[in-house]
């Protein structure tokens, strides 16, 4: 007899959105350290967020150590931590972020 197999949800069901302004605070990167990068070969992942400066409008509030996605709709896995920078700099205030919390997927996991 075979044993019945238990479906696991596909990674990307555990996607999370959240909506973010940091106020008059200066720029989303003095307020949200990005870390990793393309040239490290990691996704960019988010470093240490000061969380009194950054205002959620929708979504879970994003955590130290989540892997970055999406800001406002363009993808940043594969960019450099560079280019992920200019990406966020690029838009203004409020924008969208979609994270993924490390180890989901053993494709997504951050290893420091």
């Amino acid at each position: 007899m075979s044993k019945t197999l238990k479906k696991k949800k596909h990674w990307s069901t555990k996607v999370q959105e959240c909506t973010v302004s940091w106020g008059g605070s200066g720029e989303l990167v003095t307020v949200v350290e990005v870390r990793g990068g393309a040239e490290l070969g990691e996704f960019p992942y988010l470093g240490h967020i000061v969380s009194e400066a950054l205002v959620c409008h929708g979504g879970r509030f994003p955590s130290s150590g989540d892997v970055l996605l999406e800001v406002n709709g363009t993808p940043v896995s594969g960019l450099t931590n560079r280019d992920t920078l200019a990406v966020i700099r690029h838009f203004r205030e409020p924008i969208r972020m979609k994270t993924v919390k490390p180890g989901v997927c053993a494709r997504l996991r951050i290893f420091e």
